[in-house]
């Protein structure tokens, strides 16, 4: 689209052109099954089993650890009940956060509504998550998992997922992180962490979208939930997709090559479209969600009292932005992040996130923030 600005990275990404360039072949002139025995089906073997070494680097796992889903939703989904189907009945609870995706958050009560015991604990101001209250929870002795997210998709807070993960060891838990904003964007290294599950999708790193993986560490084992041939070690059958597969492995090891470089970049495209919309507005006219909080450097959730978010994008001509998770946006519904974090109806309904991304620039954040000032100040005007 012509003058079209995009800042809603966080929803998706662009395939990256050397990224479609090496998924092109395997659409058609290398069409094989990757699970046949002859010539061609080998060869497409070998294209999966270096993709699987490319997404294995990003995240410091081995590449036997890496299995492939249809996105990190389908992972999610995988974790929390492959690893509640193979817990003991005395030790099958679930911890996770109330800021977490609607793809943790909807598992997790469809576990409890099996008869599971689950805990949904709350965060502070920020969105950070309760350790006290998680730590009071684990010694309750009967938790089979903690899921916590990496990155939140919409405040872009950060946890400290080592700490996590050393809780809910020390409570007799796995750890699993659904870290689909955070792969790609920051260094993480599953083994120094200690990660026993971790989900992520192509789609957030200039992948196709369709693919993801689910880290399952050597130490850990989930119980498949599609079933039908025994592919991936037997945690997830059916045919691969090999195209996207190699989309996805050559995306994770363009990831991994840019992190140095997008962070600081992207941290300062940032700062510079915030410094023109308090230009625009005037000091004061708005707040940054989660200020004090560790934040990912592409992302930034504002409140815009007095204006309704949705009526601001309606006016944004031209602007990608977001009032929420993509996942959620034809709920008609605050979003349950902010909500979580203390938030009134009134006031999360005046939120807005922007997220920047690779193909970003600083005329796009310059004019992103005199579209966005504009719009504020004539919903305001609507709205006194």
């Amino acid at each position: 689209m012509t003058n079209y600005i995009y800042l809603d990275y966080n929803a998706t990404t662009p395939v990256d052109s050397a990224v479609l360039d090496g998924m092109n072949p395997w659409f058609s002139a290398q069409f094989w099954n990757a699970a046949s025995s002859h010539r061609g089906g080998m060869t497409a073997a070998e294209a999966v089993s270096s993709a699987r070494d490319q997404v294995a680097s990003l995240l410091g796992s081995r590449a036997g650890e890496i299995i492939w889903t249809s996105g990190a939703t389908e992972a999610n989904n995988l974790a929390i009940k492959g690893v509640v189907e193979l817990a003991s009945p005395t030790r099958s609870r679930v911890i996770t956060f109330a800021t977490e995706h609607k793809a943790v958050l909807d598992v997790v009560a469809w576990i409890g509504e099996q008869g599971h015991p689950t805990s949904v604990l709350g965060v502070n101001e920020d969105g950070a998550p309760d350790l006290e209250a998680l730590r009071v929870e684990l010694l309750k002795g009967d938790t089979a998992l903690v899921s916590v997210m990496a990155a939140n998709n919409e405040t872009g807070i950060l946890v400290d997922l080592g700490e996590i993960a050393r809780l809910a060891h020390e409570g007799g838990a796995q750890f699993h992180t659904d870290a689909t904003q955070a792969v790609g964007k920051l260094s993480i290294n599953v083994e120094e962490q200690g990660i026993d599950l971790l989900s992520m999708s192509a789609h957030k790193i200039y992948g196709p979208k369709g693919i993801g993986a689910l880290f399952v560490s050597r130490k850990s084992d989930v119980a498949s939930q599609v079933h039908g041939g025994g592919h991936e070690r037997g945690m997830r059958s059916g045919t691969l997709n090999v195209p996207s597969i190699v989309g996805f492995g050559l995306a994770a090891e363009l990831a991994a090559a840019s992190i140095e470089s997008e962070l600081p970049r992207q941290a300062r495209l940032v700062a510079t479209f915030l410094e023109f919309l308090e230009n625009q507005l005037g000091d004061g006219s708005f707040a940054i969600n989660t200020q004090s909080a560790r934040r990912l450097t592409n992302t930034v959730n504002l409140w815009f009292e007095g204006a309704d978010a949705d009526a601001v994008m309606a006016n944004s001509q031209n602007i990608a932005i977001s009032s929420g998770s993509a996942c959620t946006a034809l709920v008609p519904a605050p979003s349950h992040v902010l909500t979580a974090m203390g938030f009134d109806t009134q006031k999360a309904s005046e939120c807005l996130r922007i997220s920047v991304g690779r193909p970003t620039t600083e005329t796009d954040v310059e004019l992103a923030a005199e579209s966005i000032a504009t719009a504020v100040r004539r919903v305001r005007e609507l709205m006194a």
